[in-house]
């Protein structure tokens, strides 16, 4: 019986991407079930429908950190946008019932590894950047295996599994995960 893993992450490209990558892998390699979540506002609000992937796009948007008028308005709307994603992740969990997430960074990543935390479903995180991300600072402690491209993103988590290209050989995220 195939696997069902939720795919998350979102935003901009540097966190799309990757996802897509696994995704597109695992479907490879093995028999699964994926589904990606990712935000409304994100680039894969254009990029996931015009693919032919299962899909969910939430309502989040991430907390603006300039000032101004517009930026002011749009964390006004957060708390509602935080809701909405919540009930929206939480009825996704319990139709597919995942057996694990995959997460590569961003807000649109954050409900979905909250959600699995909580329900004690496993996740792995994949983190491209050389210095982590909130989200992913956040949950790589309880995190199966934070996966990196950068030694020192070692250095920021709280987490003894990480793999790095001192540990990383070929195929070991899949390994790892699938």
């Amino acid at each position: 019986m195939a696997k069902t893993f939720i795919v998350a992450g979102g935003g901009t490209g540097g966190h799309l991407f990757p996802a897509l990558a696994i995704g597109a892998e695992l479907k490879k390699r093995t028999d699964v079930n994926l589904h990606y979540v990712g935000s409304r506002f994100g680039m894969e609000a254009e990029k996931l429908p015009a693919m032919n992937v299962e899909f969910t796009l939430l309502p989040i948007r991430g907390l603006q950190r300039s000032i101004s008028l517009e930026s002011l308005g749009r964390n006004a709307l957060l708390p509602g946008r935080l809701l909405a994603s919540k009930i929206k992740t939480n009825k996704l969990f319990k139709d597919l019932n995942p057996d694990a997430v995959i997460a590569t960074g961003g807000y649109a990543s954050a409900l979905p590894l909250h959600s699995a935390e909580k329900m004690n479903i496993p996740y792995f995180i994949q983190e491209q950047n050389s210095y982590p991300g909130i989200t992913t600072r956040h949950f790589a402690e309880n995190a199966e295996t934070v996966f990196t491209a950068f030694p020192e993103v070692e250095n920021h988590v709280k987490k003894k599994t990480v793999f790095s290209p001192a540990t990383l050989s070929g195929g070991t995220l899949l390994r790892g995960i699938a």
